[in-house]
């Protein structure tokens, strides 16, 4: 199930250019994604061990395939970006083996959780926080703190920053609901990222909220990443946090205005998992003119930003009736 792994695959990704109006994307698994522009490259919720099954030999989450790179390959990467503190975006041995072998690395995490970095001796760290004292999600960032990452710099919610030619704006985000720490950070955050020009919110896990569709088509994205697997009673009741479904995706898609939509969160775990076909059905038959595109664990897609045009009327009738029926 992966594209190309290991040698293979960071070859590529190093010897990739990007130029003006492009960026170089590639898809780790899950809600992993690396990004590439002209200078330097940014990954998102890299999970790349098989910790949470090692670390608990009963769990029902079982990679069904492995990482296609290994921690160690990502030295040298200018950012690792998490949205939020469940293993499988904040994944300590993955974000401790890449900070040890890379120290330029800046790591971004909501400062709910950063301590739990710190922890593992990760110092080189940007915690999001609800007002601009703190970067990364705030609310855990002494999850960073405690595996070793100390050097922390505090951005706010919905401020920028930049790591080498990528501007960040961190936007929280609602995993079924908003969550804050005591200190009012905070849980769960996507990243609005423009890099070459290009424009990319990647969500994280998240329900869609008028919040989130506001400010997100406010920044006129050209390509959204978004979860897929949703929710349902069975994995409620087994601890499972949900997220958007295939249609619920497509719609924020759409209502945000993005030129291409690319779904996540539904190919590594079998019990948190989706039919991708759903989403591809559900496009061909609402929004025909919509570009997508379904990616592979280690698989490449380079996205070139032409001028826009605008969205089939017929389009349009189509979603305007489906909201209001």
């Amino acid at each position: 199930m992966l594209y190309k792994q290991d040698g293979e695959l960071i070859n590529e990704i190093k010897n990739t250019n990007t130029y003006k109006a492009e960026v170089a994307i590639w898809s780790l698994g899950q809600s992993g994604i690396i990004l590439k522009g002209e200078n330097g490259f940014i990954c998102i919720d890299p999970y790349l061990t098989y910790s949470i099954e090692l670390d608990n030999p009963d769990t029902e989450f079982k990679r069904s395939f492995p990482p296609p790179l290994s921690p160690e390959q990502l030295a040298g990467i200018d950012g690792v970006l998490i949205t939020h503190f469940h293993d499988d975006h904040m994944n300590l041995e993955t974000l401790q083996q890449i900070s040890q072998i890379s120290e330029k690395t800046s790591f971004v995490a909501p400062a709910s959780h950063s301590s739990w970095l710190s922890d593992i001796g990760i110092h080189n760290m940007i915690k999001v926080a609800n007002d601009s004292s703190f970067v990364a999600p705030a609310s855990h960032s002494s999850w960073l703190s405690d595996i070793g990452i100390h050097n922390m710099i505090k951005v706010a919610n919905d401020s920028s920053f930049h790591i080498e030619s990528f501007t960040i704006i961190p936007i929280e985000v609602a995993h079924t609901r908003y969550e804050r720490d005591q200190n009012g950070n905070p849980y769960y955050f996507g990243y609005f990222i423009e890099v070459n020009g290009v424009k990319v919110f990647h969500s994280g896990d998240t329900i869609a909220t008028k919040e989130i569709i506001d400010k997100v088509a406010g920044l006129q994205p050209d390509i959204v990443f978004v979860p897929i697997n949703g929710t349902d009673y069975s994995r409620t009741s087994r601890g499972i946090i949900g997220n958007m479904n295939y249609r619920e995706a497509v719609d924020f898609g759409i209502e945000v205005g993005a030129d291409l939509i690319i779904p996540m969160h539904y190919d590594m775990f079998p019990n948190n998992s989706e039919n991708p076909a759903y989403f591809v059905d559900y496009i061909f038959h609402h929004y025909p003119s919509q570009k997508f595109h379904m990616m592979v664990a280690g698989e490449r897609f380079i996205y070139r930003k032409e001028q826009k045009r605008k969205r089939p009327f017929s389009d349009v009738q189509t979603f305007i009736v489906r909201m209001n029926s």
